[in-house]
């Protein structure tokens, strides 16, 4: 009783003297408090995914709409694993076609998060009617580049805000993360992946999707078809040649999508 009764009062003496010095004691969770492009969050109810692209002005973050549903908790994960703790909600696009168009959200921080820059893309955003076909665009993923680096391919053309990058495939966790051009700034947030079964005589070209994340018109998935055609059976076109292709190819793969024509059940995306 006596020894209990000691250290009580010593542990109140510790803090008198703590409190008194102006020194306290930092939260486990303090260093993942900040959002970094590139950086990694807990969606609850789905996984991890990558942040895209921040807006410091506002608050917020962009990441993939399919990370998580509307109004889900997020977390920041640091470098280590250590989680922050619920200090974001996540806000799907409303035009979001649960597909691949306008797939993309934003995470609205709590007061305490501080949003960083973007140190991977830069601020600048590039739209995708003004990238060149063949143009290198790279991407960011947390878990294809848990220990740096970038993944680089071609441009491979685009309908209204989604866009398709000749790379090698993202993976699990990667989604959400920054799509950008070298040199020229922001592009979009990593969406899917497109892929294709062989086919006989045909070129099998797999691409990266990317979001803009900013509404547009909804996309018929026909449409992205007819940028895997042109890919497929027209490769190594590039400007100014492949932009008058493709203007031709998205009118009359439009013009089928209007029309209630799918895509084949040979081209998927995941």
């Amino acid at each position: 009783m006596h020894y209990q009764r000691f250290s009580s009062l010593f542990a109140a003496f510790l803090i008198a003297v703590v409190a008194g010095a102006g020194i306290t004691a930092a939260p486990v969770s303090a260093q993942t408090r900040t959002a970094e492009q590139g950086g990694a969050v807990l969606v609850h109810g789905t996984g991890i995914c990558t942040l895209g692209y921040n807006d410091p002005a506002r608050h917020r973050s962009f990441v993939a709409a399919h990370c998580g549903a509307d109004g889900a908790r997020v977390e920041l994960v640091g470098a280590n694993g250590v989680r922050s703790g619920v200090v974001g909600t996540l806000h799907r696009s409303k035009a979001y076609d649960n597909r691949l168009g306008n797939d993309w959200a934003a995470i609205q921080w709590a007061p305490g998060v501080r949003v960083g820059g973007n140190r991977i893309s830069g601020d600048a955003w590039v739209h995708p009617n003004d990238i060149r076909m063949g143009e290198t665009v790279c991407y960011f993923g947390r878990t294809s580049h848990a220990r740096g680096g970038r993944t680089c391919g071609k441009f491979g053309g685009s309908a209204d805000n989604t866009f398709f990058v000749n790379a090698p495939l993202t993976r699990p966790g990667d989604s959400g993360g920054p799509l950008w051009v070298p040199g020229r700034g922001f592009v979009g947030v990593i969406s899917s992946t497109w892929t294709s079964n062989p086919l006989p005589g045909v070129r099998n070209v797999n691409f990266v999707v990317g979001v803009v994340p900013h509404d547009g018109p909804a996309v018929p998935e026909v449409r992205l078809v007819g940028l895997w055609a042109q890919n497929a059976f027209l490769p190594g076109l590039t400007s100014p040649v492949a932009e008058v292709v493709r203007k031709i190819f998205d009118a009359v793969f439009g013009l089928f999508g209007s029309l209630g024509f799918r895509g084949p059940s040979a081209l998927r995306y995941m």
